[in-house]
C-alpha cells in the first residue's frame, strides 16, 4: 500500500478557499468540476526495445506463470511485471462488492476468477471469489473473528491436483487451501498468538519451492511456515522479528477537521471499525505505519528460498529504549534444515525512518530494491550490503518495480512517476512521466506501476490543491511509454485504489477500490465528489484490433532479442526458457485479441502481423 499526505491548516484552507470565491470569483462548481479527459490519439506503437540478456531466475519452473497477478505484486520476489501486453484503450465491464474497502489484491487464476481479502468487512468474509466475466460472489470464506483484513491470496499451480491450481489464503488465526470452485482442501490454524482484542493484521502468503513451504508474516513481526500439501506448521512455533511497533503518531498527516471529515464520508459507506476514532484514521495509520511492525507484504527469491521482511529495527537502534522504534530495517532470512525446519535471520539492514515500500528481489536474486521515508530508492546485494543509493526528491510509496530487461526500474511518489537505470554502483534518472490525462486539472501518480510488455500501466488522478494539499477529483489508469514516459492511452476508472495496478490475461485491469485522498475530498466537498465506492472494478480491452498489434509487436520484439543472443554464450538455458514462456503468451494473447475483432492472423511471422495492424 502507498504513502499519501493531505496536511493542510485550517487557516491556509479558509484563506484559499476565499481567495478562489471571493477574490478570482471562480465558484467551488468550476474549482471541483467535473475533470475533463483529454483526447489521446492512438500512435503507431512504442519504439522501446528489450535488449541484451534479460535478468532471470535460475529455473522458471519455481516461478509463477507471469500472465496474471497471483500474488500481491505479481510473483514470489515482487517484481509487477507480467509478460503480457496492457491494452491501451478500455471500457468498464462491471463493479461488484461494493460495500468491501480491499487495500491488497486482487489475485487471479487460469480462469480468470478473482480473489480479495476485504478490510474490517460488514459480513462475515475473509476472502471473497469473483467471476472474471461477470463480477458475481463465486464462494467466500468466514473471518472466524479475524477482521483486519488477510492480505492478498496466493495462486499456486498444484498439477498433483485435477483442479491444476490451489488458492492458498490466511488471517492471523487460520490458513486454507482451497480449489477454485471452493472446495475446501485443507483448513488448519497458523499457531500465531496475540494479547490484543482484535488480532494484528496478516500481509498474505507466499512461497518457498525449496522446502514446499507456505510463509506468514503479521504485523507484529510474526512468521511461520506451512507445508502447502497439508497445512501443518514445519516450525516448532512461529518466530518473531526483534523490532517493535513504530511510532504511534506518523509525520505528515492530516489535520484534525481534515481526518473528521474523511471518517464521516468513510463511515456513510464502509461503517465505523470496532477500533480508533474512524475508518480513515485507521488507514492513515496504516499508511504510514504508525504504531505498525511490520507495515507491507514481503518477498521470497524462487532461487534459494531467502525470504526478505521489511520491518522496523530493534528497539535501542535509535538511541532510546522505549518500546518504540523510529528506525527502519530489512531482514534476510533463511530455512535452515537441521535434523528440523529453522528459520533464521542471516542479515539486516537499518537505516534511519520508516519506509512505504515493500521489498523487491531481482529476478536472480543477487539485488534487494526498497525506499526510504527520504526519497531514496536504495539497492543492496542478497547479504544486505548497500551498493547505492539515488534520491528522487520526494518520499517514495510502495514497492520499486523491477524489470527483467534493460536494467529499468520504476518508482512512484505520490505526485510522479520515475524510470531509473541501475547501472551496477549506481543509479541513473532516466525520465519523470508526463502524467497528462486530464486537460481541465492537476494530474498526480495514483498507484504503483505494473511493466507490461507494452510499457507502464499506472493509475492517474486528477486533483485541486488548496494549500499544500491535494484534494483527489477523479482517478483512473493509463499505459505509460517506456521510453518517453509519455501516455499512450487511459481509461477514467470509478474509484481510486492504494492496492496495485492489476492486469488481467486479456489485457484489461482488475482494480481494488481502496479510496483514501477521495475520502479527503468527499469529506470536504460531499456534493461535488463521485460517490464513495469499495469493492473490485473489471475492465475490458474496447479495441481488440489494437491489442492485437500491441501484443504482436510485443512478441517480435522478444523474438528479435532470442535471434540476437543466440551466439552470445552467456545466454542460456534459463534466458532462453524465459523468452519462450513469454513470447507463447503473447501469441496467445495476440490470437485472443485478433479472434474477438474478428481478424485474419499468421503468427508464424509476427514482423508482418505487427507491420499490418500498425498500418
Amino acid at each position: 500500500m502507498k504513502n499519501i499526505t493531505l496536511g493542510i491548516t485550517m487557516g491556509k484552507f479558509i484563506k484559499f478557499l476565499l481567495f478562489i470565491l471571493i477574490v478570482s470569483g471562480i465558484s467551488a462548481y468550476v474549482f471541483l468540476k467535473d475533470p475533463v479527459l483529454r483526447n489521446i490519439p492512438t500512435d503507431k506503437g512504442s519504439h522501446w526495445q528489450p535488449n541484451g540478456i534479460p535478468n532471470v531466475p535460475n529455473s522458471t519452473a519455481q516461478n509463477l506463470n507471469k500472465v496474471a497477478f497471483r500474488t500481491m505484486h505479481g510473483d514470489l520476489n515482487n517484481s509487477d511485471q507480467l509478460w503480457i501486453a496492457t491494452a491501451p484503450e478500455q471500457e468498464l465491464a462491471w463493479t461488484a462488492e461494493a460495500h468491501l474497502y480491499v487495500p491488497e489484491g486482487p489475485t487471479m487464476d487460469d480462469n480468470g476468477n478473482i480473489y480479495f481479502s476485504p478490510l474490517f468487512p460488514s459480513e462475515d468474509v475473509s476472502l471473497i471469489a469473483l467471476d472474471g466475466d461477470t463480477g458475481k460472489r463465486i464462494w467466500s470464506l468466514p473471518t472466524k473473528g479475524d477482521i483486519r483484513g488477510a492480505g492478498a491470496p496466493l495462486v499456486l499451480n498444484t498439477p498433483e491436483y485435477p483442479h491444476k491450481q490451489t488458492i492458498y489464503h490466511a488471517t492471523f488465526h487460520w490458513a486454507w487451501a482451497v480449489a477454485p470452485d471452493g472446495t475446501i482442501l485443507w483448513h488448519k490454524p497458523t499457531g500465531f498468538n496475540t494479547d490484543r482484542d482484535i488480532a494484528p493484521h496478516h500481509w498474505g502468503v507466499n512461497y518457498v519451492a525449496q522446502f514446499d513451504a507456505l510463509t506468514l508474516v503479521t504485523g507484529d513481526g510474526q512468521i511461520t511456515l506451512l507445508n502447502r500439501a497439508n497445512g501443518e506448521p514445519l516450525l516448532d512455533s512461529p518466530i518473531s522479528l526483534p523490532g517493535t511497533q513504530g511510532p504511534k503518531s506518523a509525520k505528515g498527516l492530516p489535520k484534525p477537521f481534515i481526518i473528521d471529515r474523511g471518517n464521516q464520508a468513510a463511515a456513510k459507506v464502509f461503517g465505523k471499525p470496532p477500533e480508533g476514532d474512524g475508518f480513515f484514521t485507521f488507514l492513515l495509520n496504516v499508511i504510514f505505519g504508525a504504531g505498525s511492525e511490520v507495515a507491507n507484504f514481503y518477498a521470497v527469491d524462487s532461487n534459494t528460498g531467502r525470504m526478505f521482511v521489511a520491518a522496523t529495527a530493534p528497539d535501542e537502534t535509535d538511541g532510546k529504549l522505549d518500546g518504540i522504534s523510529s528506525n527502519g530495517a530489512v531482514y534476510a532470512l533463511d530455512i535452515i534444515n537441521n535434523d528440523k525446519l529453522e528459520l533464521v535471520i542471516s542479515a539486516r539492514y537499518d537505516f534511519s525512518g520508516g519506509t512505504g515500500s515493500t521489498p523487491t528481489v531481482s529476478n536472480d536474486g543477487q539485488r534487494l530494491y526498497l525506499s526510504d521515508d527520504n526519497g531514496h530508492v536504495i539497492v543492496l546485494d542478497r547479504d544486505l550490503n548497500e551498493l547505492w543509493r539515488k534520491n528522487v526528491g520526494e518520499q517514495i510509496a510502495a514497492s520499486i518495480a523491477v524489470s527483467a530487461d534493460n536494467n529499468e526500474l520504476y518508482a512512484v511518489t505520490k505526485h510522479n512517476i520515475f524510470k531509473l537505470f541501475d547501472k551496477g554502483d549506481k543509479g541513473e534518472m532516466a525520465w519523470t512521466a508526463t502524467l497528462d490525462a486530464y486537460s481541465s486539472h492537476d494530474n498526480i501518480n495514483s498507484l504503483t506501476p505494473t511493466i507490461t510488455a507494452n510499457g507502464i500501466a499506472v493509475g492517474i488522478g486528477a486533483k485541486r490543491s488548496i494549500g499544500n494539499s491535494d484534494l483527489m477529483i477523479a482517478n483512473g489508469f493509463g499505459l505509460l511509454d517506456k521510453d518517453t514516459g509519455k501516455l499512450r492511452g487511459y481509461s477514467r476508472s470509478v474509484e481510486e485504489s492504494i492496492s496495485v495496478t492489476s492486469v488481467a490475461p486479456d489485457g484489461g485491469y482488475v482494480i481494488a477500490h481502496s479510496p483514501v485522498r477521495r475520502l479527503a475530498s468527499a469529506g470536504l466537498f460531499p456534493s461535488f465528489i463521485s460517490p464513495i465506492m469499495g469493492g473490485i472494478a473489471r475492465f475490458k480491452p474496447s479495441n481488440y484490433g489494437l491489442l492485437a498489434r500491441e501484443a504482436a509487436c510485443s512478441a517480435s520484439k522478444i523474438q528479435l532479442r532470442m535471434e540476437q543472443n543466440q551466439a552470445n554464450p552467456n545466454y542460456q538455458q534459463q534466458h532462453r526458457q524465459w523468452d519462450q514462456q513469454q513470447l507463447q503468451a503473447l501469441i496467445t494473447q495476440t490470437e485472443m485479441a485478433m479472434a474477438k475483432a474478428q481478424l485474419s492472423f499468421d503468427t508464424d511471422d509476427l514482423t508482418g502481423l505487427c507491420s499490418n495492424l500498425t498500418d
